[in-house]
């Protein structure tokens, strides 16, 4: 009894694991709910143009693969003729009919057609890291649209704060003339202040509503779909202790994991490998091949017309054939020179590719580095502005300074709250913009 519940229980689990499994896969991401990152790079790669067709050309050079593997295979092919003219009567006449079935296998080839399925190999393994690159680059394009979105808003949330404060004034200002203490300007000073504040929120949710456009795009989706995002809580994190993660790294070991990690030196390895193999197929087109052929035929005129043993009217044939080029022109030549000069090129975009990753990686490393120091420098600003508005206040309230000075207090200090929020968000763009030039963005 307590071995078969021992079993049951076995059985129950996989069963629950099944389709609990399934059941995930199944599971499809809900868009009325805030996004996560991860969430919109798993549609962004399920669903966008370019990963399409990236998938689709990697079917194809899986059907590439086949052929070739094919050609290790017999050809037999199946033939038959109906002929009639005014020589030949209709009906069953002699002369009429014919069926034969015919076959034909390489025998030596001296190894062109394993140089063809490794070549093809090659080209599917191209193919595979130029995938692996056009998958990276969207990632990178929607981590840096998602963090747009979240910049915008985050700066749409600041410049409410920062209106509500102005009209705040205009609403103070108004009051202090109705009691005599300040002029008539001074109204009309704050109300250009609280107009260019509006004006700077009006340009911020212009800038979230394509931020939000943008980002479904670049997700397959239509840009009209509506979506939110979920909350950052980094920025969260940030702003409360003030600090970010720096990275260290140098660039010589940036550049370093850049030459072994980056996609387009796999495609371009796959593609030195694969002229390779051209080059060799090239000179073995001057070496010979030895076939084996196979006929087999039935006379159906006499069959029809004798009535006999079928097999009195079968024949069959097998022969070998040796094919040595001779001549042709000089095309074998100039395919191997073409070949050679081929690889001679791809050799020199390596060389060139180096560079162009060397300069793409320290660019993006000083990027880096300037956004790291541009968060620190926003928030020494904040917290010096917001200090000096609190002291300017205070006399203001104090009537000990006048209303501009204020208004430049408050004005200072809404554009360091604007620095903090642009610094943050483009020391995060940096920082993936680095894993994308080191070909490390998962």
């Amino acid at each position: 009894m307590i071995r078969w519940r021992i079993w049951f229980v076995l059985v129950y689990t996989l069963i629950f694991v099944a389709v609990t499994a399934v059941a995930q896969e199944e599971q499809e991401i809900d868009l009325s709910q805030p996004l996560t990152l991860e969430q919109c790079i798993q549609l962004a790669v399920e669903n966008s143009t370019d990963m399409r067709n990236a998938r689709i050309n990697l079917a194809i050079e899986g059907l590439r693969i086949k052929d070739a593997r094919a050609r290790y295979y017999p050809n037999i092919s199946l033939d038959g003729q109906y002929n009639f003219s005014d020589a030949v009567d209709f009906g069953f006449e002699r002369d009429n009919y014919d069926l034969g079935m015919s076959g034909r296998y390489t025998l030596w080839d001296n190894g062109q057609r394993e140089a063809n399925f490794s070549q093809v190999k090659e080209r599917r393994n191209a193919t595979t890291s130029r995938n692996e690159q056009t998958k990276q680059n969207l990632i990178f394009q929607v981590t840096q649209a998602y963090y747009n979105v979240l910049k915008a808003q985050e700066l749409v949330k600041v410049d409410r704060e920062i209106l509500a404060r102005s009209q705040e004034n205009t609403a103070r200002v108004r009051a202090f003339v109705e009691a005599g203490i300040q002029i008539e300007a001074d109204v009309a000073t704050a109300q250009v202040r609280e107009a260019n504040d509006e004006l700077s929120l009006l340009n911020d949710q212009n800038a979230l509503e394509i931020a939000m456009a943008t980002l479904p795009r670049l997700m397959g989706l239509d840009p009209a779909t509506l979506i939110t995002v979920t909350e950052d809580t980094d920025y969260q994190l940030y702003s409360q202790k003030g600090q970010i993660e720096i990275i260290e790294v140098s660039v010589e070991e940036a550049i370093q994991r850049a030459f072994e990690t980056r996609p387009e030196f796999k495609e371009l390895q796959s593609t030195i490998k694969r002229l390779e193999w051209d080059l060799t197929l090239a000179r073995l087109d001057r070496w010979p091949q030895l076939n084996a052929e196979y006929n087999y035929r039935v006379n159906l005129d006499d069959y029809f017309h004798e009535r006999d043993n079928f097999t009195d009217f079968q024949s069959w044939e097998v022969k070998t054939t040796l094919n040595f080029p001779i001549f042709d022109g000089g095309v074998t030549k100039r395919r191997v020179e073409g070949a050679e000069l081929s690889l001679e090129q791809v050799r020199e975009d390596v060389s060139d590719l180096e560079r162009s990753v060397a300069l793409d990686v320290r660019q993006a490393y000083l990027n880096l580095k300037r956004a790291e120091r541009a968060v620190e420098i926003s928030n020494t600003q904040v917290r010096n502005a917001e200090l000096s508005l609190q002291v300017i206040r205070g006399r203001f309230e104090q009537e000990l300074s006048i209303l501009l000075e204020l208004l430049n207090a408050q004005t200072e200090f809404a554009q360091a709250l604007t620095n903090q929020v642009r610094a943050f968000y483009d020391y995060k763009i940096a920082q993936v913009a680095l894993q994308r030039a080191m070909g490390v963005i998962q």
